[in-house]
């Protein structure tokens, strides 16, 4: 049986489709903003009380997976909208943005409780981000257990060599 939030999310993009049928993509920039705003808000709640690793990890799961997540579809289709039009641009790197603050609140969570090296926080996140969102695209565009099996690779690599502490292999 699917968890709520996640029949809540199903609904909500069955419907924009919906919307961008009946009304054209362009008058549905309010409604789609409201929903990555809905997604953001509820990432945020259920990553709080988790330890930074685990964080990490749910951050991570959501952008490279076995199945790709509907939402990053839709990502994906507002990122190709933003290049024409600005107000999907503008709304993209607002969105953008405040993943970036997520991912730096889990990196300076993991600094804190002592799992996390002391790193260039920013220019950490920035780094991941930039990896994650490439492997992402790629595994949309071009899904196979290879190249998912090396995405997952690499991704841990890079953390174990610029996050994790000395004595800690977790992921």
């Amino acid at each position: 049986m699917k968890a709520k939030s996640e029949l809540m999310r199903e609904k909500i993009l069955n419907g924009v489709v919906e919307l961008f049928i009946e009304k054209g993509i362009e008058n549905v920039t309010t409604r789609v903003a409201n929903f990555m705003r809905s997604e953001l808000a509820e990432f945020r709640t259920i990553i709080t009380p988790l330890p930074a690793i685990q964080k990490l990890q749910e951050f991570i799961h959501g952008m490279i997976s076995e199945e790709p997540d509907p939402t990053r579809k839709l990502y994906g289709s507002l990122w190709l909208l933003s290049t024409h039009n600005g107000a999907y641009a503008e709304q993209m790197q607002f969105f953008l943005e405040e993943w970036h603050k997520v991912l730096t609140y889990i990196i300076d969570s993991g600094i804190e409780e002592g799992v996390f090296q002391r790193v260039d926080v920013h220019r950490t996140a920035r780094q991941l981000d930039a990896m994650l969102f490439g492997y992402s695209e790629h595994l949309f565009t071009l899904p196979s257990s290879d190249a998912l099996l090396q995405a997952k690779e690499d991704i841990e690599s890079f953390i174990e060599r610029n996050l994790l502490g000395d004595n800690i292999k977790v992921l």
